[in-house]
Order: structure tokens, then C-alpha cells, then sequence
């Protein structure tokens, strides 16, 4: 497993800041595909996949520093 590599010439209150942001934009883009999902099933098409709405790159980022960006159900 690999862990966080710290972001050169960041304090630990910017990192934060940082994944606190990200976590907002998770919380925004999981909510922008939750409604993509609805409006799918809605209409009989397929539900759109999870890569466009950038959710695994949030996550990974939040990761590399040093957080994380769960779901809100695994809050």
C-alpha cells in the first residue's frame, strides 16, 4: 500500500483546506450523477458511467493528501 507523499511547500492547515474542498466537490459530483442516474432510468437509457463526473480522481487525490473523500454513506 502506498502512502501519502506530501504535496511540496504545503502547510498541514492548506491540506486540509484542500481536502476539504475535495470533499465538497465529491459530495457535488455524486449528486450530479446520482440525478444523471435518475433521469436514465427515467427515460429507459442506460445510466451514464462514473468516470466523466471524475469521482475516482477526487478520491485519489484526497488520498495523496494524506485524506479522503468517501461517499456519504461511509461517513
Amino acid at each position: 500500500m502506498k502512502t501519502h507523499i506530501p504535496v511540496e511547500g504545503l502547510s498541514d492547515a492548506e491540506r486540509m483546506m484542500l481536502i476539504d474542498g475535495l470533499r465538497a466537490l465529491r459530495k457535488e459530483r455524486g449528486k450530479a450523477w446520482n440525478d444523471a442516474c435518475d433521469a436514465a432510468d427515467a427515460s429507459g437509457r442506460p445510466r451514464p458511467p462514473l468516470r466523466p463526473f471524475g469521482i475516482d480522481d477526487i478520491v485519489r487525490l484526497a488520498k495523496r493528501l494524506g485524506g479522503t473523500a468517501p461517499h456519504w454513506s461511509e461517513v
